[in-house]
């Protein structure tokens, strides 16, 4: 006979609750998944679910034994999200080390993509996506920037945060490693900057900027009048530009 899964109506049950406390506080190595788009993403990159919940009516993008099913009222309790897709789990993600991430970006030939101080989980969640996007295998984040496995983030990236080696790092992890920060205005221009070849690509705060003075600046010409871009446009330019030339 085919396995019927278990079906919860109390907002109260553990299962719901669990959902709610990792909305809430995330939990190391651990990540919340919404929507069947970051599941499948998920899925795809090989991580492992703990558990998977399906709103009543709705299916999973994929097969999977192991699920739970909530009524409607079960599920807009246990998910975030104020028009919530129909499938949301509990997977086990990977953080990388520093070692790793870097390891990653000099073994591709790529400059590690480092955060600091990006505070937006969308901006964060929409870099991620772009640099899975552009092939670039790694990120790292500073202090003060918004947690890429967060649900946020991760609704922003689509799941392809789940391609990249992320890691957290101090300054002082990233001694090593020469390379510019993106800069509003002040820096050489973007096409006369060799980033292919730095080590790391530094992107800032668009309220306060690049934590560290000391980094070469590189910057996106921009039409006069406007200010800046928002950083994670910026990122999409310097990504593909960097694309674009290991193509060459």
């Amino acid at each position: 006979m085919p396995h019927t899964p278990p079906i919860i109506s109390s907002p109260d049950n553990e299962v719901v609750r669990r959902f709610r406390r990792l909305a809430a506080r995330r939990e190391p190595g651990l990540v919340l998944l919404e929507g069947p788009r970051v599941l499948a993403e998920a899925r795809a990159a090989g991580l492992e679910f703990d558990v998977i919940a399906v709103r009543e009516g709705d299916k999973l993008p994929f097969r999977a034994e192991s699920r739970v099913t909530l009524t409607a009222g079960a599920f807009r309790a246990a998910t975030q999200t104020v028009t919530p897709q129909g499938v949301i789990a509990i997977g086990r993600v990977h953080e990388a080390s520093v070692s790793e991430a870097i390891g990653s970006a000099q073994g591709a030939r790529w400059p590690l993509i480092v955060l600091d101080g990006v505070q937006d989980p969308g901006n964060v969640g929409a870099i991620c996506r772009t640099a899975a996007a552009a092939g670039a295998p790694a990120l790292a984040v500073l202090p003060g920037s918004a947690d890429p496995f967060g649900p946020k983030a991760v609704r922003a990236s689509a799941g392809n945060v789940f391609r990249l080696k992320v890691a957290r790092v101090h300054w002082k992890d990233l001694d090593e490693l020469a390379g510019y920060g993106a800069a509003s205005s002040g820096g050489a221009a973007l096409a006369d900057t060799p980033i292919e070849s730095a080590g790391m690509i530094v992107l800032g705060s668009e309220a306060h900027g690049l934590s560290r003075k000391d980094l070469e600046l590189v910057t996106i010409p921009v039409a006069g009048g406007v200010e800046s871009l928002n950083v994670a446009a910026a990122a999409a330019l310097i990504l593909f530009e960097i694309k674009r030339r290991r193509a060459a």
